[in-house]
């Protein structure tokens, strides 16, 4: 006769004592968003904004010149520029 066989356990094993539950999972996932900040630059913070004629046409004149870039990398990099321009003016 034949031993039987052994099945192994799929996946990672849980952090925990016990797995979580979907629930779970999701509640600690939410705080982590909310609440623990990422080891990198990017911070991760999401927002909308309607712009003005004007400042399309400046984004639109942006993009053209760096065609290289995306519209979220132009926005970063102006916002930057424009902070370190107003604090090294004010101080």
């Amino acid at each position: 006769m034949s031993k039987p066989v052994e099945q192994k356990n799929r996946g990672r094993k849980p952090s925990g004592a016990r797995a979580m539950t979907p629930a779970e999972r999701a509640a600690a996932s939410r705080f982590k968003r909310r609440y623990e900040q990422p080891t990198g630059v990017f911070s991760g913070k999401q927002i909308g904004v309607m712009l003005s004629g004007d400042a399309h046409g400046a984004l639109l004149d942006l993009k053209e010149q760096f065609s290289d870039k995306s519209l979220k990398q132009i926005i970063d990099e102006a916002l930057v520029h424009y902070a370190k321009s107003v604090t090294s003016h004010t101080s």
